[in-house]
């Protein structure tokens, strides 16, 4: 023999039944907001503060490789300058170019005239 059990479902609708505010509940909630804001705004100025030195960081870093690029760079380009003004080199390019030194005569200086020369900007 086998029972068999019916069962109703019937809906329950508490739309209209409100739960009574825990003040309790309220003020402790309240009390870790007031306590937790002050430490999440230090945390997050102190991230911010530390992502800014890390950035710089890197920036003077960028410009110290920079600096001592432009320095080896200045370094050789005086190394070349020094040998291409050397007086052998320029006699050896004369020589090559069938230059010869100036023929007496063949430079005349120039003296500049009083009158100019008193009224020229120094």
């Amino acid at each position: 023999m086998s029972s068999l059990h019916y069962v109703q479902s019937k809906r329950i609708e508490n739309l209209h039944l409100t739960r009574e505010r825990d003040r309790r509940r309220g003020r402790e909630l309240a009390t870790f907001l007031l306590a937790g804001v002050p430490i999440a705004a230090a945390l997050l100025i102190y991230a911010a503060l530390h992502i800014e030195t890390v950035r710089v960081g890197y920036v003077r870093e960028a410009r110290a490789r920079a600096v001592a690029q432009l320095n080896e760079e200045n370094r050789r380009l005086q190394a070349d300058l020094l040998l291409a003004s050397s007086p052998e080199r320029v006699g050896a390019t004369a020589a090559r170019k069938h230059l010869a030194p100036p023929r007496p005569g063949q430079v005349e200086y120039i003296e500049p005239r009083a009158e100019a020369s008193a009224g020229a900007p120094r």
